[in-house]
């Protein structure tokens, strides 16, 4: 029972791998081929473009760490394959997060009304905001996350040579740092996540407020400002409930030595940079047509092939 059950665990972990990166990938085209037919590129634009790459980026990691401790486990004890993942993870895991945050913060500075100066202030100046958002702190965080991770793997280096122990050991040791790392990373997480959390809930008082100003006018069949409204909302509200459930697969991955535990973890993780992606091309108007012109091309392949195979 419960080899079938890893197996279809296996196998949807391997579908979000895939899945994630046509979609992370068809993301980054599209706005790359508007990019050079238009010769400019939109400031939510760039977002999508480096957004999706960092998860394209995330997505091959887990994927790595899913073959690494599924099939390879003995193999996990490389101090030099394991500082290029730990490199690796950091810089994708955290330019994820903080890409995501500042499309949050871009959606809140386009589409909410507030008076007061400061948010007016950044309001004029929401492209310079959202690229200090993109380099500035995640330029701080890796470096100081970078010397971190050579000061560990180089006090873990001269402690094996000092304490030499056997090999179901040093692998359990590797789990456990895994974990510890993870604890350490995610720790980082917590200013993104609470600019996501006040963006969302800023957007949904400035809702709140031009549905009570709606009110007092002539009901119109759709408004422009609250449909934007909508659609900046759940991209925020699931991108946080996304970014919980990738922790928790984090917590269900690194902490427990189950494999079964391990597999089921890796596919929560997986949901985070393959299903955000795909709800922020469903409620993007260019991505969206962009999309169902594939498909329509798509069907109209296989009517092709269908009526030429019979």
């Amino acid at each position: 029972m419960q080899n079938h059950v890893e197996k279809i665990l296996l196998v949807l972990i391997i579908g979000e791998f895939v899945t994630g990166v046509l979609g992370n990938g068809f993301m980054v085209l599209v706005n790359c081929i508007d990019w050079v037919k238009s010769k400019k590129l939109s400031t939510v634009d760039l977002i999508l473009v480096v957004l999706g790459i960092s998860r394209i980026g995330l997505l091959c990691l887990i994927k790595w760490d899913s073959f690494l401790f599924l099939f390879f486990l003995d193999q996990t004890d490389d101090e030099h394959q394991n500082f290029i993942r730990d490199l690796f993870w950091i810089i994708t895991h955290l330019s994820s997060v903080w890409f995501a945050t500042s499309l949050s913060i871009f959606y809140l500075l386009k589409i909410a009304n507030f008076s007061h100066p400061f948010f007016l202030w950044l309001k004029w100046r929401i492209n310079q905001v959202v690229y200090i958002l993109l380099v500035g702190p995640l330029f701080v965080y890796v470096s100081y996350q970078s010397i971190k991770l050579v000061e560990l793997y180089s006090d873990r280096t001269l402690s094996r040579r000092e304490n030499e122990r056997n090999e179901s050991q040093a692998v359990q040791m590797n789990r456990k740092h895994y974990f510890i790392e993870e604890v350490g990373i995610n720790i980082l997480n917590i200013p993104p996540f609470i600019l996501s959390i006040i963006s969302c809930f800023l957007l949904l008082y400035s809702l709140w407020k031009h549905s009570q100003k709606m009110q007092l006018k002539v009901k119109t069949s759709r408004d422009p400002s609250t449909e934007a409204h909508k659609r900046a909302m759940k991209a925020m509200l699931s991108f946080l409930i996304l970014i919980i459930v990738y922790h928790i697969g984090i917590l269900f991955t690194y902490k427990n030595f189950s494999k079964l535990t391990s597999m089921f973890g890796m596919a929560l993780m997986s949901l985070y940079p393959t299903g955000h992606s795909l709800i922020l091309i469903l409620w993007n108007s260019k991505l969206k047509h962009a999309a169902l012109l594939v498909w329509r091309q798509l069907k109209c392949c296989l009517k092709l092939n269908k009526s030429s195979n019979v």
